[in-house]
């Protein structure tokens, strides 16, 4: 997973500015807008984590290679969707924000037909966590081994689907949460399917 937000960037731009000095977090927090040590330490290691910086034996950070927009696509945020029984409203009609995705995730072909959102609950574990994302791609067919994002009478939530008889069940993974059985008058809207789940600290919203 290659996902660099606005903050990750800044930080990657001021560590090569400044390769021949010895920066604190303070001095990184200061130059990029973040407010504690911590909140930079977490940007750090996911740089770390992607290969876009080393520690150097002094302490400080070695850039190995710079962000490259050519590689990164804009893919609508919808906010939540409930791994649970209850939850908010509906999808919002517009997209709250738009987060940044590598091209070896979603290919500029496939741009028009995904989205993400993050999830809320914990009825899905351990497959998705109460505030990772969810890579949707938009379509109506699916799986039985996959996770969907379905709007059940105006919620959104994320499960697995089964039909038992001619009715449909939506199934939780937690087995602490009970399977919704989807009646003849419920709404039902299949949005897309979960194509890639992120961890909470992937995108910076």
């Amino acid at each position: 997973m290659k996902i660099l937000d606005s903050r990750h960037r800044d930080i990657l731009d001021f560590l090569a500015d400044n390769q021949e000095y010895t920066v604190t977090l303070m001095d990184i927090g200061h130059a990029v807008g973040l407010d504690h040590p911590q909140k930079v330490l977490d940007k750090l290691m996911q740089l770390e984590r992607q290969g876009y910086i080393a520690k150097n034996p002094f302490g400080g950070y070695q850039v190995l290679r710079k962000y490259d927009e050519t590689n990164q696509l804009a893919l609508p945020f919808f906010g939540f969707a409930q791994c649970g029984n209850a939850g908010k409203a509906i999808l919002e009609e517009y997209p709250r924000k738009k987060l940044m995705v590598d091209t070896t995730i979603v290919t500029p072909s496939e741009q028009q037909s995904c989205f993400i959102t993050r999830a809320k609950g914990d009825s899905m574990e351990p497959f998705i966590h109460s505030g990772d994302f969810a890579l949707i791609q938009v379509q109506s067919i699916f799986s039985p081994e996959d996770k969907v994002l379905v709007v059940h009478n105006s919620k959104p939530k994320i499960k697995k689907i089964r039909a038992e008889g001619e009715r449909w069940v939506l199934h939780s993974l937690n087995t602490e949460h009970s399977d919704i059985v989807v009646e003849e008058f419920d709404s039902t809207n299949i949005v897309g399917v979960v194509r890639k789940v992120f961890p909470a600290t992937a995108f910076d919203v």
